[in-house]
């Protein structure tokens, strides 16, 4: 088993989304199911002012959150199981809830993740983490990618197989990078020194 380092040391760690009070909107919750503004559900047609909801599963350390996307099959939900048998926790498998650069379960997920030939297993789960981190699963990108950020949340960009050997520690690697445990000096999160 992976085991990651606390971060916590190395980097600051930022509240990832402060209200009106200043209390932080990250919360963990534990067979609890996040409120979403405007609708009790969200259906994957369905869309909010800033909000989408979209197929992708997603984890989360330190209120920071690696969002992995890719076709069906693509291996989203084990590299997100293996992402938590790591020490990260889920924020979602298969869908999730966008507003902005923040994700969250929709309610009918929360705290669900699939896993194939074992079964729908429940745990604990992270609500509103901000992304760092957008791993596009299904073709692997260049050896040493050009410098990628996404568009809507301003993210490093990873393209990966997803089942490729050594695939874990890449995605682990990079997520350090962004928070700054590591210094990009080329690649995918070298156009901006830290997030």
């Amino acid at each position: 088993m992976i085991r990651i380092p606390d971060l916590s040391s190395e980097v600051s760690n930022p509240s990832p989304d402060k209200g009106a009070d200043g209390d932080a909107a990250q919360s963990v919750a534990q067979g609890s199911k996040p409120e979403l503004e405007g609708s009790q559900s969200v259906s994957s047609r369905q869309r909010f002012p800033d909000t989408e909801n979209f197929h992708a599963s997603c984890v989360a350390r330190d209120g920071k959150a690696i969002l992995l996307c890719g076709p069906s099959g693509a291996g989203k939900s084990i590299l997100a199981l293996q992402l938590i048998e790591a020490g990260f926790s889920l924020v979602s498998d298969d869908r999730v809830v966008m507003r902005g650069e923040y994700v969250s379960p929709p309610a009918a997920l929360a705290g669900l993740l699939e896993v194939r030939g074992v079964g729908i297993l429940r745990t604990s789960f992270v609500t509103n983490a901000r992304v760092i981190l957008k791993v596009f699963l299904g073709d692997a990108g260049a050896r040493l990618p050009a410098p990628e950020r996404d568009k809507e949340t301003g993210a490093v960009v990873l393209h990966l197989n997803g089942s490729f050997p050594g695939d874990l520690c890449r995605i682990v690697a990079a997520f350090r990078a962004c928070c700054g445990a590591y210094e990009w000096h080329a690649g995918a999160g070298g156009d901006v020194p830290g997030l």
